[in-house]
């Protein structure tokens, strides 16, 4: 498996290359964010105070899509590196906001 595709509401909106190499600052970023999710998040309104690393997955994704939204390439290589180096049987990610509230899936390789 090369890339991680993200889609939302059924239909693949980008390809993340899982073999691009992270540089050693990057991955300095990477541990960073893990920092900063650990004095909490919110998930949907919601104040989570010590998230685990699902929750910490779903809020990087929300924020993907956010960056996608806003076509900000930093936020969506770092969220696509974060989900990457920290799932790696990810495949895909699915995002649904046709109800009141958004939804995300994770599918992971076999």
């Amino acid at each position: 498996m090369k890339n991680i595709t993200v889609f939302v509401n059924n239909e693949a909106v980008y390809d993340y290359d899982r073999d691009i190499t992270i540089e050693e600052e990057q991955l300095v970023f990477l541990d960073k964010m893990d920092s900063d999710m650990e004095k909490g998040i919110k998930i949907k309104g919601k104040l989570v105070s010590k998230p685990d690393s699902e929750q910490r997955a779903t809020f990087v994704a929300m924020n993907m899509i956010k960056a996608l939204q806003q076509g900000n390439d930093a936020a969506i290589y770092a969220s696509s590196a974060y989900l990457v180096h920290r799932n790696p049987t990810l495949s895909e990610v699915h995002v649904n906001d046709e109800g009141k509230t958004i939804n995300v899936e994770f599918i992971n390789e076999n």
